[in-house]
């Protein structure tokens, strides 16, 4: 099997890996800083073990590396999972992962203003469409729409998205040991706000489950497709997440989004999916010459 398919074998894993996480979150059905005081401890402690079987003694220096970057994007990181998990209990999963999903494009206007780097115009047009779609979802007027969990989301997007601008500033860094920091504070928040967990066995075996081994390895075969695969054919393959997430729940928990969401969601669909083929097309045309 060559690299290139072995990447887009582990790529689109890591991503199936990921989608049950809405569908756990849905379930668990209790307070969201509660989910949160153990959710950021287990991902913690299995990004750390992750981690050091990769990098074994290297571990702390790789952390020290990453410096103050690292420690801009462990907050970014945290807080942004704070307001994930609580946009993820009020305003549902279709809608928080159908607004989360727009913080690549994001990263890439912050990386334009921020960092100076190019910003090609199907880029720009899907920004623009995006932002008209999630305008769409936050106007939503049913009767369960939440109107503050749909901004927790928004908000949850732009501080994923400054973390990566955060990232990409130190291209030669890698920052992701810092992540662990991030769902450290995470956890904190959550425990400083909520208290004590309160977890039946059964919803904490499927936590441990999830937050400490499953997300962990979902991130990591995801981190590593880049290394093969275009960032674009990634971006694309992440979309099986936007789908896949609220499906999952909407079977399993009939949480059925309403129509407005819907065709909110439908236009941010087409435009990451119409900018991730003209990107790999793109990028698929300069390897050629």
């Amino acid at each position: 099997m060559q690299d290139r398919q072995r990447a887009l074998l582990t790529t689109t894993f890591g991503v199936l890996l990921l989608s049950p996480d809405a569908l756990v979150l849905r379930w668990l059905s209790m307070d969201a800083m509660q989910i949160l005081a153990w959710r950021g401890l287990l991902m913690a402690l299995g990004m750390g073990c992750l981690l050091g079987l990769r990098l074994g003694r290297r571990l702390p220096h790789a952390v020290a590396r990453c410096g103050w970057t690292g420690l801009g994007c462990a907050l970014c990181y945290g807080a942004s999972t704070v307001c994930f998990v609580e946009a993820m209990q009020r305003a549902g999963a279709a809608n928080t992962l159908l607004i989360y999903s727009i913080s690549p494009l994001v990263a890439g206007a912050l990386a334009w203003l921020w960092l100076g780097e190019r910003m090609r115009w199907y880029s720009v047009l899907a920004i623009v469409m995006c932002m008209a779609g999630v305008a769409l979802i936050v106007s939503d007027q049913a009767p369960e729409a939440n109107l503050a969990g749909n901004l927790l989301a928004l908000l949850a997007a732009i501080l994923l998205a400054l973390n990566f601008a955060l990232a990409r500033s130190r291209p030669l860094v890698d920052t992701s040991p810092a992540l662990i920091l991030g769902a450290l504070l995470s956890a904190a928040i959550g425990y400083a706000v909520g208290g004590p967990p309160q977890l039946g066995p059964s919803q904490l075996a499927v936590l441990v489950l999830m937050a400490g081994l499953v997300l962990p390895a979902g991130f990591i075969l995801i981190q590593r497709g880049p290394r093969n695969i275009g960032a674009a054919e990634v971006g694309l393959l992440l979309l099986l997440e936007i789908v896949l997430g609220p499906l999952w729940v909407w079977l399993l928990l009939d949480e059925a989004p309403t129509s407005t969401v819907m065709l909110g969601g439908a236009i941010v669909l087409t435009a990451m999916f119409a900018h991730g083929v003209l990107a790999w097309t793109q990028q698929s045309s300069i390897r050629q010459q």
